[in-house]
């Protein structure tokens, strides 16, 4: 008999996510299809999301909350993983770009059941290993070298946290970022030990 994959459930952690985020009650809950990749290529690191949100927005006349575009810079190191082959040339999308870096399994991570939806997911601005092996992989001289600027058609922008403290007692559990849509699934994951999810917006 196989192993059993590690997702918890954690509904309490996500609305507390969200609600902070926005600064008001969870107004709706969504159940989606897709579950959370066995294995992502670390492909450098992340260091900006731009996403479109309705945080901290009243309802308008139309019963509707107005959208403003927010980008978070890195304060931090924060390392991306994408799905490998995912990641193509804006000027001929059918051409796969070669991608550095080792493939990590999510498989044994504790994984949340519940995630926070924190905004419309926009780009995010990665500087991509350039140099050595995908198992030694290592960042260009130039600090613009392997910089890139990814998107996503519908994608959107959610927040999780990795649930240590059920692997180790009183180990701290780990927010992190991720990109999905709706068809498709978790295209990219973003964590940092300083990243985190607060009322001013994502911070680290």
């Amino acid at each position: 008999m196989g192993k059993r994959r590690r997702v918890y459930d954690n509904r309490s952690n996500a609305v507390a996510m969200r609600e902070t985020f926005v600064a008001r009650a969870v107004e709706h809950e969504t159940t989606f299809a897709f579950g959370w990749p066995e294995k992502m290529q670390q492909i450098g690191d992340s260091l900006a999301v731009a996403y479109a949100s309705d945080k901290w927005k009243p309802k308008g006349k139309n019963g509707r909350r107005e959208v403003e575009l927010y980008k978070h810079l890195s304060e931090s190191r924060n390392r991306i993983f994408s799905l490998p082959g995912l990641v193509r040339a804006r000027e001929t999308p059918d051409r796969r770009i070669d991608t550095l870096g080792p493939l990590v399994s999510f498989y044994d991570c504790p994984l949340p059941r519940h995630f926070a939806v924190l905004g419309l997911f926009k780009e995010v601005n990665v500087q991509l290993y350039t140099e050595g092996s995908s198992s030694d992989p290592g960042f260009g001289a130039d600090e613009d070298d392997g910089v890139v600027t990814l998107t996503v058609r519908h994608g959107m922008l959610g927040g999780g946290q990795m649930l240590w403290s059920k692997n180790e007692n009183g180990a701290s559990d780990e927010p992190f970022l991720f990109v999905y849509t709706e068809q498709d699934g978790v295209m990219f994951i973003i964590v940092g030990e300083e990243l985190d999810v607060e009322k001013d917006g994502i911070v680290g």
